[in-house]
């Protein structure tokens, strides 16, 4: 079977007076590109342990809320990407199964193991992962499912769930204003409500912690990223990014004989890129363009 290897690195300029042009830059986008490796996890038959990544991901593990026997050894496999050259070199492209396209910030695998047995969850249960790096306000977990040819679209998690420390306001009262927090767990979806409560409640008793809550809003960061999976496999914490209009091209190949064309379509200044896979007959594409500084 013959294949041949297309790439595009799309560079937006936004000219005045005329209509936005993509500019196509050739370059080679994968000469940095570095496979990342498995990392292993020897558990043995341990019943609480916090796992630390190589590039910072932390996952708490917890035994009971695994579907084992009582003298099970476990291992556990990750794999973690927090950049474009690392989302490439295992072709994680990142598009929903919606065709909407993300901007990632951090995938991981997570597979714990018997022996060569595959574990899952136990009905009920989850796993709580901290990424490395701080979430953004739109940002959602997404969990990967591989399609007949391998590739990769996202599904957006609805389960999700977070902790998240909330006021106290009896125990605030109780102990003259001093800001005093029960962590809670909530939905994802409701970052938002419970910030802005906070917050609020942080203004009226005018403290420190109001102006370092204010500062990370400005920022649109979250300042608590821990997430708790109700399903393990490729997780992947993306935001949808709406483009501002669709342009459409088609490839003209100057070689016959070909049975399959991968093309890849990789945003300069986003964490983002498109891989597509097509038959000679079928290429005429379309991509999101969109207009922004560097």
């Amino acid at each position: 079977m013959k294949k041949i290897l297309t790439y595009f690195l799309v560079s937006i300029s936004v000219f005045s007076c005329k209509k936005d042009i993509a500019e196509f830059e050739p370059t080679n986008p994968f000469e940095n590109v570095v496979l990342i490796e498995k990392q292993v996890f020897y558990l043995d038959t341990i019943s609480i342990k916090e796992i630390i990544g190589k590039k910072g991901t932390k996952i708490y593990f917890n035994r009971q809320d695994i579907d084992i026997t009582r003298n099970d050894k476990v291992t556990l496999e990750l794999k973690e990407y927090y950049n474009r050259l690392e989302l490439i070199s295992d072709n994680l492209n990142t598009v929903t199964d919606k065709n909407e396209l993300l901007e990632s910030n951090g995938v991981v695998f997570i597979n714990f193991k018997s022996g060569d047995r595959e574990l899952k969850l136990k009905d009920g249960k989850n796993i709580k992962i901290k990424f490395k790096k701080k979430f953004r306000k739109e940002d959602r977990i997404y969990k990967g499912v591989l399609d007949s040819i391998n590739q990769i679209k996202w599904v957006e998690n609805k389960q999700t769930h977070t902790t998240f420390p909330v006021i106290d306001t009896v125990l605030t009262r109780r102990y003259g204003g001093v800001l005093t927090y029960k962590e809670k767990i909530i939905s994802i979806d409701s970052l938002e409500y419970y910030s802005s409560t906070n917050e609020n409640l942080e203004r009226r008793i005018e403290t420190e912690i109001s102006e370092i809550n204010d500062e990370l809003a400005v920022n649109n960061w979250w300042t608590y990223p821990d997430v708790l999976i109700n399903e393990l496999g490729w997780i992947n914490v993306d935001m949808i990014i709406v483009p501002d209009s669709i342009v459409s091209y088609e490839l003209v190949l100057n070689k016959k004989g070909l049975d399959f064309i991968s093309t890849f379509i990789i945003y300069k200044d986003l964490n983002s890129f498109v891989s597509d896979y097509r038959k000679p007959n079928d290429l005429i594409f379309s991509f999101s363009l969109f207009s922004f500084s560097s």
